[in-house]
């Protein structure tokens, strides 16, 4: 009876299809969350966990799309507004990270170095050919550091040899510092010596390299990096050899006095001039300007120190001596003269300063660090032409800020002292909006003992310039204690008032 019947499986049952579907229109399901802003994940997260459905997973989502914006649609008026707050070396790298960012995404560069190196001057070129990087420029560092000749590989071992002790030195004192306040460190100071500290080659032991990493700071790390990777002194004294042939070449064609006059006439915000010796010193650890010329040295580099404006040295020789004795010693004794070469800074920028038209320069300042040097007292001991341009300058410029320290090596040997020449008056007088005055005299008549010898500050210092002054600084120098006090009195506005070793 059922002989033909054919049993099959049952169809699947389908779903109808729906009209939005067959309207075309897909449809996702999405899970809605509800979230407070306290426990918030990471953006990244939440992409990972929802892809392409993020952030309509959020309950307070209309169901937008994500957006295709990124930083790269940002206009720069934007981009330098969000990188006011970043530090330079995090906008280095934004810069690097596409050819847009790059393009729209300025340096942070107020400053610019001079001085008779390749490194400083290229890069000085740089910032002037650029559109928008002059207009940055406030502030121009001239250093005065020149280097030192070497004639032989030994004289040169001896330069570096004393540095790296003075180096050696502080490394100890670190060390020691750390261990400040750790008792168990306090311990562990007591079992060594500082000759534990470095071995017979001058490179830091194991124990010295463990205590300044345990403290992990950036600075220990400096420390280790500069002393694992430092090169011979044979190949250091070849670099500098090298160096030293090409600051000669550019000294003698003047490439670097061309350079500071273009930057003067392309710098419209310039306010600042600084003179310094500051950028060669063994007992900085980190440098007080990391400049091109700096940064430019190979890695490992074993430069000797510089001491320039004829600055005694640790290791000076009879020689070195009476020739920086020579040279302090005297006066420039024609009025067209100018001051001795190692003064050649100064006079390069006193006579630029001197001439320069449509500047917003108000402050001059001559930075000797912690030194007790200085422009020679040679500029105000007799006439000469470099105190003609600094009058100039003075007379010139609306200066706001003076910052004046003198090298004041053997003046007492000459017949008439810078103090009591009245040049320094006279140049003090000229500058009818000075408000802000740092003098280091760096020495007075101590070497006198007759009462005519003493220098009283109405010498110096001008009765119509005290009042006006908002802060004022003294060093190294010595007036008669009731002298002193009057002159103190005479400060009316002064605001700050700063008297160091008198």
């Amino acid at each position: 009876m059922f002989s033909n019947l054919q049993i099959r499986p049952a169809k699947p049952h389908r779903r109808k299809t729906s009209m939005a579907a067959r309207a075309g229109v897909s449809k996702r399901r999405v899970s809605y969350i509800s979230t407070t802003a306290n426990d918030v994940p990471s953006m990244s997260l939440m992409e990972d966990l929802f892809g392409e459905e993020f952030p309509e997973a959020f309950g307070g989502s209309s169901g937008s799309t994500k957006s295709s914006k990124s930083i790269l649609d940002l206009p720069p008026e934007l981009l330098a507004i969000i990188c006011e707050d970043f530090s330079n070396i995090d906008i280095k790298r934004l810069r690097l990270a596409s050819a847009y960012l790059a393009k729209n995404v300025d340096l942070r560069i107020d400053r610019v170095y001079v001085s008779p190196n390749r490194a400083n001057l290229q890069c000085l070129r740089n910032i002037l050919d650029h559109p928008r990087y002059k207009y940055q420029i406030a502030e121009l560092i001239w250093d005065d550091a020149q280097l030192d000749a070497y004639p032989d590989l030994d004289s040169f071992k001896q330069a570096v040899e004393w540095d790296e002790k003075v180096m050696q030195r502080n490394v100890e004192r670190l060390v020691r510092k750390l261990g400040e306040g750790e008792p168990e460190a306090d311990v562990e100071m007591e079992a060594f010596e500082d000759e534990d500290l470095f071995d017979s080659s001058g490179k830091l032991t194991e124990m010295a390299k463990d205590i300044l990493l345990r403290h992990n700071s950036q600075f220990a790390k400096h420390v280790i990096a500069k002393n694992a990777i430092s090169m011979s002194i044979e190949e250091s004294y070849e670099i500098y050899q090298a160096l030293y042939r090409q600051e000669q070449q550019i000294m003698k064609q003047e490439h670097d006095a061309a350079a500071l006059e273009y930057t003067l006439e392309n710098c419209p915000n310039l306010v600042r001039v600084i003179l310094t010796s500051e950028v060669w010193r063994p007992w900085h650890l980190q440098p007080v300007y990391d400049t091109p010329f700096r940064r430019s040295l190979p890695q490992g580099f074993r430069k000797p120190s510089v001491w320039p404006w004829l600055s005694q040295r640790p290791y000076d020789t009879p020689a070195r001596r009476e020739y920086r004795e020579g040279v302090m010693g005297n006066y420039v004794s024609d009025e067209e003269g100018s001051l001795p070469t190692e003064f050649r800074g100064y006079s390069i920028l006193l006579s630029a300063l001197a001439t320069i038209e449509d500047t917003q320069v108000s402050e001059f300042i001559v930075y000797p660090g912690q030194e007790t040097i200085g422009v020679s007292h040679h500029l105000f001991t007799t006439p000469n032409a470099d105190f003609t341009n600094t009058l100039k300058m003075a007379q010139h410029l609306p200066l706001t800020r003076l910052a004046l320290s003198i090298n004041a090596s053997c003046a007492f040997r000459t017949s008439t002292t810078y103090l009591r020449s009245g040049q320094l008056r006279t140049l003090l007088a000229s500058m009818s909006h000075l408000e802000h005055l740092d003098l280091s005299l760096n020495g007075t008549e101590r070497h006198e003992e007759t009462a005519g010898a003493v220098v009283r500050p109405s010498l110096v210092f001008p009765a119509s310039l005290l009042p006006r002054l908002k802060t004022f600084a003294l060093r190294n120098a010595t007036f008669p204690e009731l002298e002193l006090v009057s002159l103190i009195s005479a400060l009316t506005s002064a605001h700050h008032i700063t008297l160091d070793n008198i």
